[in-house]
């Protein structure tokens, strides 16, 4: 999730709540045309930052030309990378407007145009290639159209968010024409979507028992413990929480220096992990984390969330 799952987060994550974690993906590298990787994005593949940590990672390209994809396979693989991944389904307006993610799908004779470029270079033939996708643009039957190009190509995976570019993230995940990708897909298949308790998981796998993989955003950020839950951990505690919040605002000091900026990627955490928490008498604990989103200094920010701590339970699952 860009601007929050940075490799601060990941680092932060993987030392407390790393059991069940398999690999952890970047948020998107944007490629420049003239054939580089934006600098803020660069902190995210630095080898000190994943590999000396014992982190795998597959980086996440976003791109749509085929001569940026092909330079950034032979560069990523170059830093040590075996497996990319290519965003074909982030939502922003920004990006779709430039036929970047989502917006990539609009014509599905361009993919084939575009992927048959890449495929002919033999740099396919030494790493994996990965694409995560969306149903379409409006209309989710729009994948009809778009898997048969994909089965065209050996894509080591093909990562599918069963929904459509204007659903954003709301409304219901499309798992009827979600099977029938699972069934028609020539290439292994990935889930992705409202994977938010492990009762989501286990339905989905459940349902889909041939899965590549399944791919949480939101719901682990949301609740960080929630792989270990799917693998029959245990919860998370308000003092795991409280250790993850300290070690992150620790983590992001590497990146962000001023402290009013930490504070506001902090409040960011809280609007979702704010729903782990209820009032010790087992009320909804809304009040204390609307303290701490609407804090306007430091000094406000820490008494909030030192309110919480005081006042506020892991809500019983």
């Amino acid at each position: 999730m860009e601007g929050i799952t940075i490799y601060c987060y990941r680092n932060a994550h993987h030392s407390l709540f790393g059991e069940g974690i398999d690999v952890y993906y970047t948020p998107f590298l944007s490629i420049y045309k003239q054939h580089s990787i934006k600098k803020r994005d660069m902190r995210e593949i630095l080898p000190e930052h994943n590999s000396d940590r014992g982190i795998r990672i597959i980086p996440q390209i976003m791109a749509n030309e085929a001569d940026e994809i092909i330079w950034a396979l032979n560069d990523l693989h170059l830093r040590g990378y075996d497996e990319i991944n290519l965003n074909m389904g982030c939502p922003v307006g920004t990006v779709v407007s430039k036929h970047k993610g989502s917006g990539m799908l609009e014509v599905p004779d361009r993919l084939y145009e575009l992927f048959s470029r890449v495929f002919d270079d033999k740099i396919t033939s030494e790493v994996k290639f990965s694409v995560k996708t969306r149903l379409g643009l409006n209309d989710p039957h729009e994948f009809e159209q778009i898997l048969p190009v994909l089965n065209k190509f050996p894509f080591s995976e093909v990562i599918i968010h069963p929904r459509v570019r204007t659903q954003m993230y709301k409304g219901v995940p499309d798992m009827e024409l979600f099977e029938w990708a699972y069934e028609n897909s020539t290439n292994p298949v990935g889930y992705n979507g409202n994977i938010f308790k492990p009762e989501d998981f286990n339905r989905i796998t459940e349902k889909f028992p041939n899965l590549y993989e399944v791919m949480i955003g939101r719901g682990l950020v949301a609740n960080p413990a929630l792989a270990r839950e799917i693998s029959a951990g245990d919860g998370i505690t308000l003092e795991e929480l409280k250790g993850f919040i300290e070690k992150l605002e620790s983590s992001y000091k590497e990146e962000i220096h001023a402290d009013e900026s930490i504070m506001h990627k902090m409040k960011e955490i809280w609007f979702y992990v704010g729903g782990l928490l209820v009032k010790d008498d087992g009320s909804d604990a809304e009040s204390y984390i609307h303290k701490i989103r609407t804090s306007k200094n430091i000094s406000e920010y820490r008494n909030a969330v030192r309110s919480v701590y005081k006042n506020c339970r892991i809500k019983e699952q």
